[in-house]
Formats: structure tokens, sequence, C-alpha cells
């Protein structure tokens, strides 16, 4: 099978020829870009398109040695990997004077130069922008006015949503019409591993009906709905996949997201682009220096016991597109995609 033909088959609970993975995948970027004014060895400074200024100086994505995974993925206290020096809306009244990002003609004429090609050698095209509730924090308000915000004035809330998040999907509706591409990949993280930011209920009411309206006009122009998101996202899991959303990840045990219960519950219903995944405990509580350890450490045995695991959990039946390959040329990533290549074809031995 082509790899583009091997995403739709997974997207469709369809068990392909092999569990797809990154290598099938081709990307465009996001729909709207950030201007670096100054990076240096473990930070980097930039402005966003509403023109909010921040500060990266930690990903918790890059192992161990970033020291934020005492509880799990990052200590709450320390959720400030991605700090808003200057958030674009101080005051509401913010919101008459800021301009929204556009589309720009020659970037829409590159990426569709760009799907062409990659459509020819086959490859499953997906374009990226942030999500309905983390452009609200990210780009506009910082994170802890943005929960206030939530609770404190929904309506409000609900402004700087549409505000934020109506742009990116009208230059995402662009791209697809005239790039054609298969899929549109909105990532925000929606929690940390104690549970979501916010409510049930405040993600019905708030972010929902925006969540809905994408897949609605996506799925119109013919393009899948994916989301990546950390955090126990089990609350709220239903309700995204009620609002349209195609395929989620990463699903990781960092995050308490237990791979055999959602694909038990959830399995039929959204397709699983997941991380490497262990059995969980019977209590839901990982012992997340092992899982640490079993993915940046070197002991392959490890490894690969967890990536049998995560492919028997997850593959039979379709709906599962794995994560995370090794990178490199190591003896050890060399015997890790030796065992994937043989785990990953279908029909899947249980």
């Amino acid at each position: 099978m082509k790899p583009i033909d091997r995403v739709y088959a997974a997207l469709y609970h369809e068990e392909p020829d092999k569990v797809p993975d990154p290598r099938d995948f081709a990307g465009l970027g996001s729909v709207i870009k950030r201007e670096i004014i100054k990076q240096g060895p473990g930070f980097k400074i930039w402005r966003s398109p509403f023109g909010s200024i921040h500060l990266d100086y930690v990903n918790p994505s890059t192992g161990v040695s970033s020291g934020v995974f005492q509880h799990g993925w990052v200590d709450p206290e320390n959720f400030v990997w991605w700090f808003n020096i200057a958030p674009a809306v101080r005051w509401p009244e913010d919101l008459e004077r800021i301009e929204q990002p556009t589309l720009d003609y020659e970037d829409l004429k590159k990426a569709k130069k760009q799907a062409e090609e990659m459509h020819k050698k086959g490859y499953f095209v997906i374009l990226s922008h942030h999500t309905a509730f983390d452009t609200g924090w990210r780009f506009l308000r910082g994170l802890k006015q943005w929960l206030t915000d939530i609770v404190r004035d929904p309506a409000f809330a609900r402004k700087v949503v549409e505000f934020g998040i109506k742009p990116q999907m009208e230059i995402a509706n662009a791209y697809i019409e005239e790039a054609h591409v298969d899929a549109v990949y909105v990532y925000g993280d929606q929690g940390t591993p104690e549970g979501p930011f916010i409510s049930p209920r405040a993600y019905r009411e708030i972010i929902y009906p925006w969540d809905r309206r994408l897949a609605e006009a996506y799925h119109k122009r013919g393009a899948f709905y994916f989301i990546h998101s950390h955090g126990y996202i089990m609350p709220l899991l239903e309700d995204m996949i009620r609002a349209g959303f195609d395929a989620v990840n990463p699903i990781s045990p960092l995050c308490r997201m237990n791979l055999a219960e959602v694909k038990e519950k959830y399995g039929d219903k959204i397709t699983l682009y997941t991380d490497l995944s262990v059995e969980m405990p019977p209590e839901g509580k990982i012992d997340t220096s092992r899982y640490t350890r079993i993915l940046y450490g070197s002991d392959i045995k490890e490894k690969v016991e967890a990536l049998t695991y995560t492919v028997r959990t997850a593959a039979p039946g379709g709906g599962f597109i794995f994560n995370r390959i090794a990178r490199g040329h190591t003896e050890d990533q060399r015997l890790y995609m030796k065992a994937w290549e043989r785990l990953r074809r279908y029909p899947v031995s249980t």
C-alpha cells in the first residue's frame, strides 16, 4: 500500500498492510507563522501573529534532563516552559484594536506546490494550527488569566476563542481547497496528568462549539481533523469525539492515559495516534521514572516490550497510528526498528 492509503485505512478503522507511522506523513507546517526575535542555547523569544511576546526555555518533551517529570509530565507549579512575557490582550477592549492574521497568498502558492509533490510521492499531507482552547491562552491571554476568564467571564472567553480561532480556520479552509491537504492537525495541551485544565461543562459551553465548527468546515472540504493534547483528558474525550475529531494523539502513560481503556471505550469511534505505551497499574498511577527510562533510556528489551504491548493493544481492528519510531543509526535504534517492522504488519498476532 502507498503511505497515504495506509493512513486512510487506519482512519476508516480498517486494517491496512501495516500500522502507519510518521514516515507515512508529510507536513506543510502551521497556517500562521511566528517571528523569532532572539534565541540562544536553551531559550527562544518570539512574537505571535497576534502580537504577544513569549519565551520558550524548557521543553518537557526533551527528556529526563529537563527535570519536569515529577507529576508524570510537568509540575503544575512550573508550567512556565512557554512563558507569556507580554500578552496580546490585557484588557477586553484590546480585541478591538489587534489585527488578526490573514492568508498569505505567496505561502499558499508554495504550499500548493509542496502538497502536489508530496502527494506524487504517496504521502498523507497534513496542515496544522492551534486548538480553540490553546489559542486563547497561548496567543492572547496567558494561561492563568485564560483559566480565570473561563470561570469568571465565560462570555468574554467565548469572544477570545472566536477572535483567535476564526482566522486560523479561514486560512486552513483555503489551504484545504487549494492544496488539497488530507488532514488538519490542531495542537494544544488540554491538561496535566491530574486532569483537564477546565471542567467538562466549561469545555462543552466554551470550547466544544468551535471544535465542532472546525470539524464541520474541514470535513466539508474533504479533510480529516486530528488533535494533539497531553494531559489526562478522559473526562473530555467523549465530547471531543462528538465534536468530530478523527484522531487523537498522544495517549501517553505520562499523562495517566490508559491505552487499553481508550481502545476499549472509544477505539471504534476515533483513531488512536499513540506514543509508546505500557500496561497501566490497577490504581492508574504509573511509575513515571520507569516510563521515562523506557522512552529515553538505552534498555532495548524494555522498549521492545512496550512496543509489543502498544501494537497488540491498539492495532486490532484498525484505527491505530503509531507516533514514536526510532531516529538515528545506533545499534539499539536499529534493533528497535527491526522489531517495529515485524510487529506493525497485519494481521497482528495477539
